[in-house]
């Protein structure tokens, strides 16, 4: 059984991912989980989810960028 997601309000989105100015309809977020090394996800506001890990948080921002751009055109 499928459970029907709720999209979620601009202000709820950017509190959770306050990068929001990158591709349209999606926000992104950067963490440094330790020393130099980086978490980066992204998410719409209906759930779909996208992540990178590495030691370059722009590279891996850009290459969620293009993810998001990839789950869009399916």
């Amino acid at each position: 059984m499928r459970v029907r997601a709720e999209k979620k309000t601009d202000e709820e989105m950017r509190e959770a991912y306050p990068i929001a100015d990158r591709h349209p309809g999606w926000y992104f977020r950067m963490t440094e989980v330790s020393n130099g090394a980086w978490l980066v996800e992204g998410s719409d506001a209906w759930g779909r989810t996208v992540s990178r890990q590495g030691v370059d948080p722009e590279q891996l921002l850009a290459e969620c960028i293009d993810s998001a751009t990839n789950v869009d055109s399916r």
